[in-house]
């Protein structure tokens, strides 16, 4: 019995993981990280340059 419970479980997160890659709200998600991710590299990307005028001007 305890097969047919894993067999079950299985086939359910095989559906949520097909659910999860065709869409519902992992594109909104998936958009909020991309956002974030250019903020902090646009950070980085400010941080890189003042750090080369400073060493520009030593």
């Amino acid at each position: 019995m305890s097969k047919l419970a894993q067999i079950v479980v299985g086939e359910t997160a095989s559906e949520k993981l097909k659910e999860a890659q065709s869409g519902g709200a992992e594109p909104y998600l998936k958009k909020k990280q991309e956002d974030e991710i250019r903020m902090k590299l646009d950070e980085f990307a400010k941080e890189l340059s003042q750090a080369k005028k400073q060493r520009d001007r030593k």
